[in-house]
């Protein structure tokens, strides 16, 4: 090995890193499709081949934050792609939460951020017949570029690159954001028809080349931060429920990702009719045994969730051996996730942080949970404790209140899945006082 490679300890830690999405290639990637009570990739696959490309269908996909959805996104599209699963699919994919500002992100934003994706992945798809050129959407960038030239600077204003730079301007200056919308704004009738003629342009392309069309997974909204603009309308509000006649619009089938805490909300019939359905989220691995029995290191989820493990050892070239002080540590780990993947991975990390060499010792490992469970003790409102004791134990259903769709959206409360969903309480909070009071009625 030479002299500069990492150790054992830092290719462990390079290995778990929480917010690394992973593709069904990716040798750590394990299937939880058993362990989450539905297949939600299979049940999103076979309707989008099944659905008319003509009639393109609108799906959001739900879930908590962190708990994969990206990671099978990617296997959607993969799954789509594939020859031996059917016609080909051409795919575009993208994560607007990395290219906007998920603390204050509106229709306007993501239409941009649409138009300029779908050019760039159309044409750098190079599908014979299509050459990527629209002429409608050249005669709107223009336009637009007329109004917006005198108040912000992109290098390159060509049709291929422009609509990238306004991205990066909507999500790098806050200040001008508000006039940038404005103006985009006016023109966002005649900017969403010409990415609809694009799209149009491109399935008729991918239709001659014996193609089944096209699809668009549209990452990263489920991170649109939750905050009141207005008394009782909040950004998730202003994206999903008051645009939703937009969002529904595109002419090519499209998945959108959305925060759980919205299809928990009273208005959730209404965004099923304005958009589409939403199908089974993506839940939480259940470690609980049959029944919803007590958590067992011998239950189906456990047992993933140390494959998890030692497919990141693996991956490491660490002996899980070695890793883990005893088998009783890692265990402790995986029980305190509740099953949420990157939390396994955020106290791995976290764990890893505390030592200088492997392996990772009980010590180090509860002073991981210690961390993350201060944190929630300064972040929980003091009205939320009470609320929260009542999902000690199962529940088969949640209010669909504010508080407790913050709940769900916070990490609060996870939501599993066996035929039908249920909830309980974060298990890190049963390792603070203040909850133990609460629940004792203190």
């Amino acid at each position: 090995m030479p002299p500069d490679a990492p150790n054992s300890i830092t290719r462990l830690f390079r290995g778990c890193e929480p917010n690394e999405p992973l593709a069904p290639a990716d040798p750590r990637y394990i299937d939880l499709d058993v362990v989450r009570g539905e297949n939600v990739v299979e049940q999103y696959e076979r309707s989008l081949r099944r659905c008319d490309p003509a009639k393109p269908d609108v799906k959001l996909f739900a879930g908590h934050r962190g708990v994969g959805k990206t990671s099978e996104l990617l296997r959607l599209k993969s799954n789509l792609e594939n020859p031996d699963r059917g016609q080909v699919f051409k795919v575009i994919f993208f994560d607007a939460g990395d290219a906007l500002d998920v603390n204050d992100l509106d229709f306007p934003d993501l239409l941009v951020c649409i138009a300029g994706e779908t050019l760039m992945q159309l044409k750098d798809a190079n599908v014979p017949g299509f050459d990527g050129a629209s002429k409608y959407l050249q005669r709107v960038w223009d336009d637009l570029w007329g109004v917006l030239q005198s108040e912000i600077t992109i290098k390159d204003v060509s049709l291929e690159t422009g609509f990238g730079g306004l991205t990066a301007e909507l999500r790098n200056r806050p200040n001008s954001r508000s006039m940038l919308r404005e103006e985009i704004e006016k023109q966002s009738t005649n900017l969403l028809k010409a990415v609809n003629d694009l799209l149009t342009t491109a399935s008729v392309a991918l239709a001659e080349n014996d193609m089944a069309g096209l699809v668009l997974l549209i990452d990263g909204l489920d991170k649109i931060v939750r905050r009141e603009i207005s008394a009782g309308f909040t950004t998730h509000d202003r994206l999903f429920f008051h645009r939703h006649e937009q969002l529904s619009s595109l002419r090519a089938h499209v998945v959108y990702t959305v925060p759980i805490s919205l299809i928990y909300s009273a208005a959730c019939a209404q965004l099923e009719v304005g958009i589409g359905e939403h199908n089974t989220p993506v839940s939480m691995i259940n470690l609980r045994g049959k029944d919803r029995a007590g958590v067992e290191d011998d239950s189906p989820g456990m047992k993933k969730m140390r494959e998890m493990l030692e497919a990141r050892c693996q991956h490491a070239n660490v002996n899980f051996s070695d890793a883990f002080e005893t088998e009783a540590t890692a265990s402790y780990l995986c029980r305190m996730t509740g099953g949420h993947p990157r939390h396994l991975m955020m106290f791995i990390q976290s764990a890893l942080d505390e030592l200088d060499q492997l392996p990772i010792t009980k010590d180090a490992a509860q002073r991981a949970v210690r961390k993350y469970a201060n944190s929630l003790l300064r972040e929980v409102p003091s009205d939320f404790w009470p609320l929260l004791r009542l999902f000690d134990e199962p529940q088969d259903t949640i209010p669909t209140d504010d508080d407790h769709q913050q709940m769900l959206y916070l990490l609060h409360v996870f939501e599993y899945m066996n035929g039908q969903p249920w909830y309980e309480i974060n298990p890190v909070f049963r390792t603070l006082e203040r909850y133990r009071a609460a629940s004792r009625g203190g």
